[in-house]
């Protein structure tokens, strides 16, 4: 129905069929064994195209998904729906939608939007609206970096936060998510990292990691921008301490991918140095495979990724990233965006560039509400980022903090995805964390002299760990304030901060921003009905 690869039958039955029954069944499993997302076309040959433009196709479209394996009692129901009701357009309950189609409105092989009346009437008004398509204002759709030694360039860094591209001179303590050994590197290079499951809607879910990054940006002879790689002597006089981190793996570095990297100068570099020059701009990036609009903003090009894919917008469009981000997750261009896709077995959807770039955008400020879509996603963005930092505590609240350290490490006996722990009390009125019954966290790095000092500290080291996931022998290491006054002062900015974003409620600031598009297409109140009504389903 709107797989590329489906154009060609689908050209082929404009130009010569009658179509006269459309059975939708998507994903709803009715059918045994392999995942299959299976359509029935029932079409007659007709070679009058007057015929053809004047037929009106009676589709079924099924809606339900079992949501279990093997319920094949309502994959019975929704069988029995389909043939009880086929005949009678109009007719909607919880398995299945009926109606007509005009066949003229399938007016090329790209896609077969096949809907009711009244999501039709939203759907063209939708294009009627736009003054652009994604498409029109986009440079660029790119995939992430590739190091090929990840567990390498991807580190931890435990002594600071988030690390941006300007941020230089200063010396952080990390440890590559392929080992447990800790490095002392220049800050210079490195970049916010996120892993693959952590690009979520608005802003990343970030995880805390950083890639290094040994690379300029530089101007390419077409005017683009472009990146170079740092040479051997400038790291050496500059940046000595990631210098000896790349001499410490040098082995593992060039015998990437069967020693391509075997003597050659640039053997510390990327096996596929490709896009480097378009990260640090203000771009989007988006979700391969997921069940709603997930579009990430990042409105000044800090983030760094390797399975996400990113859109760069045009140059005379790239001051209007945030307006695009904020249609893009919005409830009427996912509407039209699920007409449009392929689907995928529980719910989920492709969102894959050759859809997206379809997808009707504004360009102007017809409605008055830039303003309002842009300072309404930035009080999501600022909650979820103070969320993550929250997540990452304590080394999340270490750039701030310039009294001396204790580190406590300690090694996991058992994988625990989540870590759910406790602070235990004994009858010396010292402090504990238990997780289970196998891990017990107890280090000289917790002890004071006064209960309560010693208490905090326990609740210090319980934050640090609770509700991480970690494997059975993993060290983790926990920088610990030493003074007590220190202790107790990032527990209250951690407080602080978990208040903040409880007291934000970001589903109401979406439906601002929904507000404000539906204005933006002149969207009527009840057509904005029909598109949160199919969304509750689809």
């Amino acid at each position: 129905m709107v797989t590329d690869y489906g154009e060609g039958l689908r050209q082929v039955l404009l130009d010569e069929a009658h179509i006269e029954e459309v059975y939708d069944f998507r994903d709803s499993g009715v059918f045994e064994d392999a995942t299959n997302y299976p359509a029935i076309v029932i079409l007659e040959d007709e070679p009058d195209e007057a015929a053809r433009e004047d037929n009106d196709i009676r589709c079924v479209r099924v809606k339900a998904n079992t949501d279990k394996e093997n319920d094949r009692e309502l994959d019975e129901a929704i069988i029995e729906a389909v043939r009880d009701h086929r005949g009678e357009p109009g007719y909607s309950d919880e398995f299945i939608d009926v109606f007509d189609f005009p066949q003229r409105r399938l007016s090329g092989p790209d896609y077969w939007p096949l809907m009711p009346p009244e999501e039709l009437q939203v759907f063209e008004k939708l294009e009627d609206r736009q003054d652009a398509v994604i498409g029109d204002v986009t440079d660029a759709v790119f995939q992430g970096i590739r190091t090929s030694a990840n567990k390498i360039y991807v580190v931890d860094v435990l002594d600071a936060n988030r690390i941006e591209s300007d941020d230089e001179g200063d010396i952080v303590t990390v440890v590559p998510t392929g080992e447990s050994e800790e490095y002392k590197i220049e800050t210079d290079l490195l970049r916010p990292f996120l892993e693959g499951d952590e690009v979520t809607r608005w802003r990343g879910n970030w995880g805390g990691l950083h890639v290094i990054h040994p690379y300029y940006a530089e101007t390419a002879d077409n005017g683009e921008l472009d990146a170079g790689l740092y040479s051997q002597d400038y790291l050496k006089e500059n940046l000595p301490k990631t210098w000896e981190f790349f001499l410490e793996h040098k082995n593992a570095l060039e015998g990437r991918e069967g020693g391509r990297k075997d003597g050659k100068d640039d053997w510390y570099g990327y096996i596929y140095p490709k896009n480097l020059g378009k990260f640090e701009q203000p771009k989007i990036i988006q979700a391969h495979i997921c069940q709603d609009a997930t579009f990430m903003l990042d409105e000044v090009g800090t983030w760094y990724f390797s399975t996400a894919y990113s859109v760069l917008l045009s140059d005379n469009y790239r001051d209007l990233t945030e307006e695009m981000v904020c249609q893009l997750n919005s409830k009427a261009l996912d509407f039209y965006f699920k007409h449009i896709t392929t689907v995928k077995m529980g719910g989920y959807y492709e969102y894959r560039s050759q859809y997206v770039e379809k997808l009707p955008c504004v360009t102007e400020d017809n409605a008055d509400v830039f303003g309002t879509m842009r300072e309404t996603a930035g009080e999501i963005i600022d909650t979820i980022d103070l969320d993550s930092k929250a997540d990452r505590f304590p080394e999340a609240y270490l750039g701030d903090y310039d009294g001396e350290l204790d580190y406590i490490s300690y090694e996991w006996q058992t994988r625990r995805y989540p870590v759910n722990a406790d602070v235990q009390a004994d009858v010396d009125d010292n402090f504990t964390v238990q997780a289970g019954r196998s891990d017990t966290i107890n280090d000289p790095a917790m002890y004071s002299d006064d209960r309560e000092a010693r208490k905090l500290r326990a609740e210090y080291v319980h934050a640090a760990v609770d509700g991480r996931n970690v494997k059975s022998g993993e060290e983790t290491t926990i920088p610990i304030p030493r003074d007590d006054a220190g202790v107790e002062e990032l527990l209250d900015r951690l407080e602080a901060d978990r208040d903040e974003v409880r007291q934000t409620d970001i589903g109401a600031l979406e439906s601002v921003i929904d507000e404000a598009v539906y204005d933006l297409f002149d969207l009527t109140e009840d057509e904005r009905e029909v598109v949160e009504d199919y969304l509750e389903v689809f």
